[in-house]
């Protein structure tokens, strides 16, 4: 069988073609007969033309640059979905001991396909033939499941068709007839496919449509205007809550060697002595690891441990430092915690709402 996973050149030429082919209809959408229709609707017509021209042409900018953007992502999922279709089908295994009708012998598999669903999981048919050639052939999925044929319905009263199958010189045809109601239909497949006629344009369209340049520059363009919007929103957002920003302008940032000075000189106050700052734990967070003695004589180990966080709250209220949720620790008179820093804008945000 084929494989599914072709030349990565051919997903893009399959790209290229559905992009050209939108593009097309959305270009030629102003028509002469849409003019006339629509004309008379407007008082102005060199303005009405002027206008659903220039409307067009701005749904094709967009068109061709929404295609352009999709692309890679478009194609690598084309690509991931045929690869794991063509993985399925190599390990898909085939039901065993499956027996002739006839002679009761193992039968063998002499054919297997993929069948592909958009709404159903893909699974593999294997078609198993008789060592002595007794028929019918039986057919099973890789799942267990027997294949049955199954006659097609009349459209009109259900009942299953009557099926003539006649080959001719030109084409393949089938009637189908109900016995039920007498409903007859035909289908007819031609033998020699006609060869598609050459687009003599198609070059010069998918360079005007499938332009890398352009492309770019629509997605840069987009980006600005994606960043150029967040932008906006924060500041309507700061203007509604101007109070919050100016609150959080007053916060005071402090370095780590700024954070350590000030809180040094009023450990000793408080009878916390020999401040030490362990490497800072970087991250996408700054986080800080310290020790502490204390020094007051009788001093318990849970006060000490509420004295020092209640100085370290204190001492830390208005700058972009605060003492990590577990506190701090106490062991034979050296206490241990971490500091947090906040340096982005909608961290300070936190810490004043």
């Amino acid at each position: 069988m084929e494989k599914h996973l072709k030349e990565r050149q051919e997903y893009v030429d399959r790209y290229d073609k559905i992009t050209v082919d939108r593009c097309r209809w959305a270009e030629k959408a102003i028509t002469a007969d849409f003019v006339k229709k629509h004309l008379k609707e407007s008082k102005d017509e060199k303005e009405w033309v002027r206008s659903a021209i220039a409307f067009n042409n701005l749904h094709l900018y967009f068109m061709m640059g929404e295609m352009y953007k999709n692309k890679e992502k478009t194609i690598a999922k084309w690509m991931k979905e045929d690869e794991e279709h063509d993985n399925y089908f190599e390990n898909a295994e085939a039901p065993k001991d499956i027996l002739c009708f006839t002679c009761s012998r193992e039968m063998f598999v002499t054919h297997k396909q993929l069948e592909t669903r958009l709404d159903k999981p893909d699974r593999v048919l294997f078609v198993y033939d008789c060592t002595l050639g007794h028929i019918p052939r039986r057919s099973f999925y890789d799942n267990g499941e027997e294949w049955q044929y199954k006659k097609p319905l009349c459209s009109k009263c259900s009942n299953p068709f009557d099926i003539l199958d006649e080959d001719t010189d030109e084409l393949w045809k089938t009637i189908s007839t109900c016995s039920k109601c007498g409903n007859t239909e035909t289908s007819e497949i031609k033998k020699k496919i006609e060869e598609e006629k050459p687009d003599q344009d198609y070059g010069k369209d998918r360079a005007r449509f499938c332009s890398k340049k352009d492309g770019e520059k629509y997605v840069d363009w987009m980006r600005t205007a994606d960043n150029l919007s967040s932008y906006l929103e924060k500041q309507k957002e700061k203007e509604n809550n101007k109070e919050l920003y100016e609150a959080v302008n007053k916060i005071k940032k402090l370095k780590i060697i700024e954070l350590e000075q000030l809180l040094a000189p009023v450990f000793e106050e408080a009878q916390f002595t020999k401040l030490q700052f362990k490497d800072p734990q970087i991250t996408k967070d700054v986080v800080v690891p310290f020790t502490v003695h204390d020094i007051k004589q009788g001093r318990e180990d849970r006060v000490s441990c509420l004295d020092l966080q209640s100085v370290i709250k204190k001492t830390l209220n208005g700058t972009n430092w605060k003492l990590m949720n577990e506190g701090v620790n106490y062991r034979l008179g050296m206490l241990e915690g971490r500091l947090k820093a906040y340096e982005k804008e909608e961290d300070l945000v936190k810490l004043v709402v």
